[in-house]
């Protein structure tokens, strides 16, 4: 047995093949989400007002949290490159570059991010305890990054089982510290409330990174993939993070747009607020099918570049629509035929007035269907490293999300229970941008690499 040469697994795009990772990355994302989930309803519990907080400081330190996420999520499409190009020494020191950018990440964000939680709450009711709240994330930012860098070892050779368990771990961990510290235990543990919720958060990740560090560095991993060359190595760094910047650009126009929304909706207060926190609690768990959907159809779409397959890109394609459409459809039987059994049993202590459920419910769920559908267009564009396109994309964010519900909110004055249905139409927008950037660059690649007919010449 050959042990320089890892048993890897030839992608052809086929839907069984999306499916095996889906399932996997699928388990992983969501446990993910719904720790995240349940962390908030569990603060729902403790109050109202903690729930608002929670959710409000979150959008906070997404801005930092999903660039720096999204620029490491870029080892995924370099490791399954160099699967398919079998180039297997370049990935251990690839991924420590990534690593490395994990820890320097907080030379930026801890600075900005002190004064940005200060900026954000400046003149609201939650000003006093939201504030400390998002500080606490942004420090421990850096958690998140690497935890993705590491993961993505696994994830873009296709394999999953080892995060899968990393992660579910890590997330029990979090569940059980999350409700102990959040409401105490007799007198053992005080209740520390918000404070709990985010020590709890601090305890898992860094708990998962240690983990899955620990065994990237394992015998097998450095005799194969060199995962013992730990050192900073700046052209090899810039090389794999220069294509994620323009991404991590990205994300940061978007969440700064999505901060600004969620402002519009802070200052209107009253019935606007609560159903931003609502289907924010929500939001935050929804996206772990369409970050699921788009990690594994980019490893399977790295693979097919990596080998230069390209005649599979429309078969992958089918696939993933497929899949698209079906967890869509399982999705909606909750959201729009029992709204009013869901709501009461996530929200049991929540009165939300003259508000429609269904209303509210519709609109999450038609953001999560285009949210979803987007994943399989923006996975073929980041397995090309279209990455100013991603750029390109943040700036439009600003047109058909921030710029169009201000004037949705302020000069419309939507309803509150309106606010979701109004805002899938910027995730709608966004699959039409997206799809047509994919198929352009699909067909270049196919046509490109064509071999000429006997009939064509």
């Amino acid at each position: 047995m050959d042990l320089a040469r890892p048993q890897t697994i030839s992608r052809t795009g086929k839907i069984r093949e999306l499916l095996t990772l889906f399932f996997s990355v699928l388990l992983m994302s969501f446990s993910t989400y719904f720790l995240v989930l349940i962390e908030k309803l569990l603060l729902a519990r403790l109050s109202q007002e903690a729930m608002e907080i929670a959710v409000t400081s979150a959008y906070v330190a997404q801005i930092f949290q999903v660039p720096c996420i999204a620029l490491a999520m870029m080892a995924q499409v370099y490791v399954g490159r160099w699967i398919g190009a079998q180039d297997y020494k370049s990935i251990g020191p690839g991924i420590w570059q990534f690593i490395w950018f994990s820890v320097l990440s907080t030379c930026i964000t801890l600075p900005i991010g002190w004064v940005c939680s200060e900026l954000y709450f400046h003149g609201t009711a939650l000003s006093a305890a939201g504030v400390p709240y998002a500080r606490f994330l942004i420090a421990i930012n850096f958690l998140y990054p690497l935890g993705a860098a590491l993961s993505c070892f696994y994830l873009g050779q296709g394999k999953t089982l080892l995060v899968v368990i990393a992660t579910i771990a890590s997330q029990a961990l979090k569940l059980l510290s999350a409700y102990l510290l959040i409401f105490g235990w007799g007198g053992w543990i005080p209740c520390l409330g918000l404070t709990g919720g985010v020590l709890s958060t601090l305890i898992a990740q860094g708990a998962f990174c240690l983990f899955l560090l620990i065994t990237f560095l394992a015998h097998k991993h450095r005799h194969l993939f060199g995962s013992h060359h730990w050192h900073f190595q700046l052209k090899l760094f810039w090389h794999c993070i220069q294509p994620g910047l323009l991404r991590a650009m990205n994300r940061v126009l978007n969440f700064t747009c999505w901060v600004v929304i969620a402002r519009l909706v802070a200052e209107k207060g009253g019935d606007h607020l609560l159903c931003l926190s609502i289907g924010g609690s929500l939001c935050l768990f929804l996206p772990f099918v369409g970050d699921a959907l788009c990690q594994a159809q980019t490893t399977v779409v790295s693979q097919i570049l990596g080998a230069h397959n390209f005649s599979y890109l429309n078969r992958a394609l089918r696939s993933g629509a497929t899949l698209a459409a079906i967890t869509i459809v399982i999705m909606g039987i909750p959201f729009l035929f029992f709204p009013s059994v869901l709501f009461n049993w996530l929200f049991p202590t929540i009165q939300i007035g003259s508000m429609d459920i269904q209303k509210i419910f519709g609109g999450i769920w038609l953001s999560f269907a285009f949210f979803t559908f987007s994943g399989l267009p923006i996975s073929y564009i980041l397995a090309f490293k279209d990455t100013k396109f991603s750029l390109f994309m943040g700036f439009i964010a600003w047109i058909n999300g921030a710029l169009f519900m201000y004037v949705m909110l302020n000069k419309v004055s939507i309803a509150a229970d309106s606010f979701w249905i109004v805002l899938s139409i910027m995730h709608l927008s966004n699959v039409v941008l997206y799809w047509a950037r994919m198929r352009f660059l699909k067909s270049r690649a196919i046509a490109s690499h064509a071999a000429p007919s006997p009939a064509s010449s």
